[in-house]
């Protein structure tokens, strides 16, 4: 018995589509924030705290941006997007 419907999906332009909505998001969220919490810093890594604290929290790069305010660690929104993408960067492509 022959199809009726033949459906043919360009699954690299969904990719795209999707990848401009997720950067779209992104951006919409950083305009509303100044700073990270850690808990930001957690939910947009996709990383625990010890992982973060371990491998790039005492960065000295990330040391310089990062700020101690009463008992909460804050990370400018910005200069944060700009260490971590070069930081992912220079990780091992296991």
């Amino acid at each position: 018995m022959q199809s009726l419907v033949n459906l043919n999906v360009d699954h690299d332009a969904i990719e795209r589509i999707i990848l401009d909505n997720i950067q779209t998001h992104l951006a919409n969220v950083d305009n509303n924030k100044l700073f990270y919490t850690m808990s930001d810093l957690q939910e947009i890594t996709g990383m625990s705290k010890g992982f973060i604290e371990q491998r790039f929290f005492h960065d000295s790069r990330f040391e310089k941006i990062r700020r101690k305010v009463g008992r909460k660690w804050l990370f400018p929104v910005a200069q944060t997007r700009h260490f971590l993408n070069q930081w992912i960067e220079e990780q091992p492509h296991d």
